[in-house]
């Protein structure tokens, strides 16, 4: 039998510490990341750069995978990424006729929300209640579907073609 490689043992260390401190605060349905255990909202940009860090991780296992293990590895990381990524397109595509009107009004109040329930993908404040116009939330998000879906990974979700 052979013996895992130095970088092998280094991966499965970045892997427990992933799980201990991101994968085991995610959402088994929605697939979202709550702020804190005493804060069950999802912000969208906290969950973006959270998953990269998993997604990350996972490309790194695929490259360095010389054996089952790490295969299996980065397919299992890999699908907690396309499980939040899919929970914050249906957060959004809930939402899909505000963005429509803030087509016309350009007003915060038509504006995707920033944050959602991590339990429900629902909207946990209301439209006048906060600021929402946080585009480089939604950017970041279409910004890593795209590199995530560039990076070869067909299970990524579809804007247009939603689970």
């Amino acid at each position: 039998m052979r013996s895992r490689s130095n970088s092998g043992v280094r991966l499965d260390g970045y892997a427990r510490l992933v799980q201990q401190t991101i994968l085991s605060h995610q959402n088994p349905v929605t697939g979202l990341l709550s702020a804190s255990t005493e804060q069950k909202d999802a912000w969208v940009r906290d969950n973006i750069y959270s998953i990269l860090a998993v997604w990350g991780l996972g490309m790194a296992y695929r490259k360095n995978a010389d054996r089952d293990e790490d295969k299996a590895k980065a397919y299992e990381l890999e699908q907690n990424v396309v499980k939040l990524m899919r929970g914050l397109l249906q957060c959004m595509m809930r939402q899909v006729d505000k963005v429509e009107q803030f087509k016309h009004t350009q007003s915060t109040k038509d504006s995707l929300h920033a944050k959602y329930n991590s339990a429900t993908c629902g909207t946990v404040v209301g439209d006048d209640q906060w600021g929402h116009l946080q585009v480089d939330a939604t950017s970041l998000y279409l910004l890593f579907l795209a590199q995530m879906t560039a990076s070869g990974n067909q299970k990524i979700p579809h804007p247009y073609h939603p689970p």
